[in-house]
């Protein structure tokens, strides 16, 4: 009795949905007979390799390679990691003015090009993203045309054919080089603008992390002193060993600042108790820096050192540092823009005079019993209070 099988038919004017080939598994399926062949001559005739039974461990292995392969590109094919490097670009953009109007408000006035970076960069954005999207797009139409034809030969190879097997390989492996190669066009368009992004993101966390840690320093900063850059550093004693803590530079000082836990108590090597200790290792005037040498040491050079050579004046002849996550090139161009004064050119505001003025006719006697005033005055101070009358004298 012979058995008719139905054809699925689709509706005129509907196209069958894109789909990414749905796995398919190799089943042994029996040779059919033909008219006038006995079915020991039929299943002599197809070859071991043909059937799932007689698979090779070798070809069976490849195929669920192939597999593996196809189904980590039908998703790679979408481009989900660039439509969310898009969209984190996107994202950044839009918080920087709010970001450097924050750092404004807590006092920081220099890299006053921050804010002219910030609009230039959403203006080149809109053409960049545009264009990023409508590529995004195609490629993803393309590659899911490819997918579907590499889907449909690895299920012709899932019965083990060698030249089947070998043409699916081809087409996956052509599948991944245009994805790849997609990947790449795409990125390209956004890459520059990105890589400008980025760096502006980092220039605004490193100023809120140097504010932040001003708000944290056992030190104050002066009328009018303004604080510049700030970073993790090691100040070091011997060759290896120091204090670790934050390098400061403010338009008017240097400073180091121990910030770290040390260990109080050891067992057999190893720490059981720890305290914070944080204190003031040096301060010394920008004036007062007469020589910023820089070096690579250790391994490969990843030690950034900064050597520090001071005038008689200074409470210090020299400090050696290692700088962390910092450039010393960087640091020591900084430290020499300071020095020139070349740094005012990055201004967003001028010095507070009045505030220079307030200090520099601050009281060195006490109205009341008349003992010499030491106190320095610092940022934000409105009154000394005499350490002999305990009398307040306003500023």
């Amino acid at each position: 009795m012979s058995i008719t099988k139905k054809e699925s038919k689709i509706p005129a004017g509907r196209q069958p949905a894109t789909k990414a080939p749905a796995p398919v598994r190799a089943t042994t399926v029996a040779p059919k007979s033909r008219p006038g062949v006995s079915q020991t001559a039929a299943a002599g005739a197809a070859s071991p390799a043909t059937t799932a039974g007689a698979l090779s461990e070798e070809t069976r292995t490849k195929l669920d390679g192939l597999q593996s392969q196809l189904g980590g590109l039908q998703r790679s094919l979408l481009l989900t990691d660039i439509s969310n490097e898009v969209a984190s670009i996107e994202t950044t953009l839009s918080l920087f003015p709010s970001e450097i109007e924050e750092l404004r408000t807590r006092g920081y006035v220099f890299r006053s090009f921050l804010e002219n970076k910030a609009k230039v960069l959403a203006g080149q954005w809109e053409e960049v993203h545009n264009r990023a999207s409508s590529e995004i797009a195609r490629h993803t139409r393309e590659l899911k045309h490819e997918a579907d034809l590499a889907g449909s030969v690895l299920r012709l190879g899932l019965g083990g054919q060698p030249t089947q097997v070998a043409r699916a390989e081809t087409e996956i492996q052509s599948l991944q080089h245009k994805v790849e190669a997609a990947q790449s066009a795409t990125r390209a368009i956004y890459k520059a603008l990105q890589e400008n992004v980025n760096q502006t993101k980092s220039q605004v966390e490193q100023i809120r992390w140097l504010l932040d840690q001003i708000d944290e320093a056992g030190f104050q900063l002066r009328p009018a002193e303004d604080p510049v850059a700030a970073c993790k550093a090691q100040c070091l004693e011997t060759d290896k060993d120091g204090p670790e803590g934050v390098l400061y530079l403010t338009d008017e000082r240097l400073f180091f600042e121990q910030k770290e836990e040390v260990a109080t108590k050891k067992v057999l090597f190893i720490t059981t108790e720890k305290k914070k200790v944080q204190q003031l290792v040096f301060e010394v005037p920008v004036g007062q820096i007469e020589e910023v040498l820089t070096s690579q040491k250790g391994f490969l050079g990843h030690k950034e050192m900064m050597e520090l050579r001071f005038g008689p004046a200074a409470d210090l002849r020299s400090a050696t540092l290692r700088l962390h996550g910092a450039d010393n090139e960087e640091w020591a161009g900084l430290i020499g823009r300071v020095k020139s004064g070349e740094i005012a050119k990055e201004r967003t505001r001028p010095k507070d005079e009045a505030a220079i003025e307030a200090a520099r006719t601050a009281p060195t006697k006490c109205s009341t019993c008349g003992a010499t005033l030491s106190v320095e005055i610092v940022r934000g101070m409105r009154e000394i209070t005499c350490t002999y009358c305990g009398s307040v004298i306003r500023l």
